[in-house]
């Protein structure tokens, strides 16, 4: 009987509560994209652990050059934390509409 409530018959066919597999699929891809952002902003911070150890150690980078990437790294940390708040809004917007 608790089946009965998830499928309902329809001309002949079965279908789907297609609200619970909306929620599922929108589920998944958002776990999909956390992840992939979860991992390339490790790669990210680990980059910039190399690069301003490279700097800190490095003889020959001018002050300019340190200034330069360093306005790079924030500017590349500004963009992924844009991305990622733009995805989670859209990503609310998606789940509403299966609510």
């Amino acid at each position: 009987m608790a089946d009965e409530k998830k499928i309902e018959k329809e001309g002949g066919r079965y279908m789907a509560d297609e609200k619970k597999m909306g929620k599922d699929v929108v589920g998944f891809i958002k776990s999909s994209y956390e992840t992939t952002l979860d991992n390339m902003t490790k790669m990210h911070d680990q980059g910039e652990k190399v690069l301003k150890e490279m700097i800190s150690k490095g003889k020959e980078v001018q002050a300019d050059g340190e200034k330069v990437l360093n306005e790079f790294l924030v500017n590349a940390k500004k963009g992924r934390d844009e991305f990622k708040k733009m995805l989670d809004e859209n990503f609310k917007r998606l789940e509403d509409l299966f609510k």
